[in-house]
């Protein structure tokens, strides 16, 4: 039972470390062709319809490397999941569609992963300022617990503390 409460009290904040997005692919463009998202984030392409790709490797207009964070390349597919990605390297990507003729008729994207995640963001010395049990009661007992520290930052931190 305490197991189950310890997961149901911590997937809501895995969850909220997390935002996914989508981008429909279709007749030569991508929806939204630039997109910012955070580190963690994941991207999914959606086909609206024809056969595509989402193509992170070498610039299919100019045959030179995008020179993104990370390079990958999809198979094309007439799918209706084109292929998803979860972006653990900040920087700017550049991509597009390497079936022949798309990138040169539009069919290209940006994504822009922003360097830090507000939610890992941590200050140097935060305060603590409050200490829960794991079923949420404010604790004061300091042993033989599962300690859930809340900080003047807002971040959260679970310890197990024994005798």
């Amino acid at each position: 039972m305490k197991k189950l409460l310890f997961f149901l009290f911590f997937l809501p904040l895995s969850i909220l470390a997390q935002t996914s997005y989508t981008i429909n692919a279709g007749m030569m463009y991508y929806s939204p062709s630039i997109l910012n998202i955070n580190l963690g984030d994941t991207v999914f392409w959606i086909n609206d319809g024809g056969n595509h790709n989402v193509n992170f490797d070498i610039n299919t207009l100019t045959g030179l490397s995008f020179n993104n964070p990370e390079s990958f390349v999809s198979t094309p597919t007439n799918s209706t999941e084109i292929y998803s990605h979860v972006f653990t390297i900040s920087g700017t990507y550049n991509y597009d569609c390497s079936v022949y003729g798309h990138a040169a008729s539009g069919m290209t994207g940006t994504i822009i992963v922003n360097g830090v995640n507000p939610i890992y963001v941590q200050s140097s010395k935060p305060s603590q300022t409050e200490v829960f049990e794991i079923l949420g009661f404010y604790s004061n007992k300091l042993f033989n617990r599962i300690k859930i520290y809340r900080y003047s930052d807002g971040t959260v931190e679970k310890k197990i503390i024994l005798d």
